[in-house]
């Protein structure tokens, strides 16, 4: 697994604000992904406390996000996207995890 280069991860609270509200987003039961204009892919997570009370789940979750978004990133359309994870998501495993991210990434390609 390799790292996300700095210039393709959202990293402020004003960058995830202007995602949010642009108003635009893709879901299903377990991540939404929000999404707004921009000059290259980039990602941002947010992975809160409610997702799991264990930091270790909550990692797991992270790990498969930046994985997934890191595979498709080629692909993918020109647009910062903010993915949160639902309180399902902790319940999964890795597999299920990968597949429900990679229905969403699709939506983008």
């Amino acid at each position: 697994m390799h790292d996300l280069p700095r210039s393709a991860r959202l990293l402020s609270g004003p960058e995830f604000q202007r995602v949010f509200e642009s108003r635009r987003r893709h879901g299903n039961a377990v991540f939404r992904i929000h999404f707004a204009e921009s000059t290259q892919a980039r990602l941002g997570m947010a992975v809160s406390r409610r997702v799991s009370g264990r930091a270790v789940v909550r990692n797991r979750i992270r790990r498969q996000i930046r994985e997934t978004f890191r595979l498709n990133r080629p692909r993918l359309a020109r647009m910062d996207y903010v993915v949160l994870a639902q309180p399902s998501a902790a319940e999964l495993d890795r597999a299920a995890l990968r597949t429900a991210l990679e229905q969403l990434w699709q939506r983008f390609i």
